[in-house]
């Protein structure tokens, strides 16, 4: 008796009353019977080992990923002497009804973990349908009833131009980094909508939420979790400085012809103005072919000063941002804050304005991601990454039709993924 194949079937070699296999260009092909032996009858419990007849079925032992393997089983159907109940036989390699073994099912669900991997490229690697896994997965996975916790992260996730609902609210645990749930939509109503159905106890267990400045959830926070800080992430706070500079660098290399040195500093290397400061080599030297000698990163940057004034203004007005987000405390924050908001708003330009009335306007929000819980900073950092496996699983599937298939998936793929040795 070969032992790996009754190890790879889960058998024990006492069960077996025949096994012979068959290895072709098709894949391996088992031919399995197993031992009569006394089973308890379902209904009334009596012990009998009467066979009333045998029948095969073919079950897909989808271990292999790399070929087919089909086992064709002959099952005994036993009868009960005293009730006539007939029942088939124990066999832990499939359950009642099943075309695919108790194997296949757990490689499925361990595959369908890994989000670059669709229901259609599991069902291939499986040798199974599509459909099979779908049905097979939606069966399985848990419902997920939303746990809200004492830290909220919200951030939206668009599901592409051809969806009913253009975005998904995500909400996550800042502390467990668990996805909570997935919202349909990102409206104000659709918040209301879900929130209206939590209960009071839910909602009152939130201490902070930690969102974007987007104005639905201010009115999230006002309406069902007034006792929680609303804490506005500090990355999308400079995203907002990043974007308008970004927005003037293009608008001055409108003014230059393409071969210019002028066009290629804004084109190419205006990265050394948009990234942090204290993130750069300043100091590593380039051949520059456009130029045509070595030169240091910093000479990029005295270069694109001398281009237009407005250039330097506002690179400093980002690093000064930058380094008033490295603050440790609300309370230090608050001055420092109420400084930048008066550069910001005496400014001449006026996109520089703008910036600083949105400053002004989120300011209680902006202080409260200074806040602190369990030795770390309130933001979005966590979520941010389980939005990048989000967005993998929509690209990846060109879309969801139904949304609570998407919620499903997400949730698995995240909650369940398998921790770092």
């Amino acid at each position: 008796m070969n032992n790996s194949i009754i190890e790879f079937l889960n058998l024990k070699e006492e069960e077996i009353a025949s096994l012979t296999c068959q290895s072709t260009d098709e894949g391996l092909f088992v031919f399995l019977s197993l031992k009569v032996k006394p089973h308890p009858c379902p209904t009334c419990g009596t012990t009998t080992s009467k066979i009333m007849n045998r029948y095969e079925r073919k079950i897909n032992h989808g271990l292999f990923i790399d070929r087919r393997c089909m086992i064709y089983y002959r099952q005994n159907r036993y009868q009960c002497p005293i009730c006539q109940t007939t029942f088939n036989e124990v066999c832990s390699l499939a359950t009642k009804h099943q075309k695919k073994s108790m194997a296949s099912h757990i490689q499925m669900m361990e595959l369908l973990r890994d989000p670059h991997l669709t229901f259609k490229k599991v069902g291939e690697l499986l040798h199974l349908a599509p459909s099979t896994i779908m049905d097979a997965f939606y069966k399985s996975v848990p419902v997920y009833p939303p746990s809200l916790p004492r830290v909220l992260c919200i951030d939206e996730v668009y599901l592409g131009r051809n969806a009913t609902k253009k975005y998904v609210a995500v909400l996550l645990d800042f502390e467990s980094n668990q996805i909570v749930d997935i919202i349909y939509g990102r409206t104000k109503d659709a918040l209301h909508s879900y929130f209206q159905r939590l209960p009071e106890e839910q909602l009152r267990k939130v201490e902070f939420i930690s969102s974007d400045m987007y104005e639905g959830y201010r009115f999230l926070q006002r309406h069902y979790f007034k006792q929680a800080k609303l804490c506005v992430d500090s990355f999308h706070v400079i995203q907002l400085v990043l974007s308008m500079m970004d927005a003037q660098l293009k608008g001055f290399l409108r003014h230059y012809d393409r071969g210019s040195l002028e066009y290629y500093l804004l084109k190419q290397k205006r990265f050394v103005l948009l990234r942090n400061a204290s993130s750069i080599e300043w100091y590593r030297q380039e051949y520059n072919r456009k130029l045509g000698y070595i030169v240091y990163l910093m000479k990029y940057r005295e270069l694109l000063f001398n281009i237009h004034p407005l250039i330097k203004e506002i690179y400093d007005l980002k690093e000064s941002y930058i380094s008033f987000n490295r603050v440790k405390s609300v309370q230090d924050a608050s001055h420092q804050l109420d400084a930048i908001i008066k550069i910001f708003l005496a400014h001449p330009h006026s996109e520089v304005k703008r910036v600083g009335r949105t400053l002004l306007k989120w300011k209680p929000e902006i202080l409260n991601s200074f806040s602190w819980f369990n030795g770390k900073r309130i933001s979005n950092g966590p979520i941010e990454s389980r939005n990048n496996t989000i967005k993998l699983l929509i690209r990846n599937a060109a879309g969801y039709r139904n949304f609570d298939h998407l919620r499903r998936r997400i949730i698995y793929c995240i909650n369940t993924k398998k921790k770092e040795s």
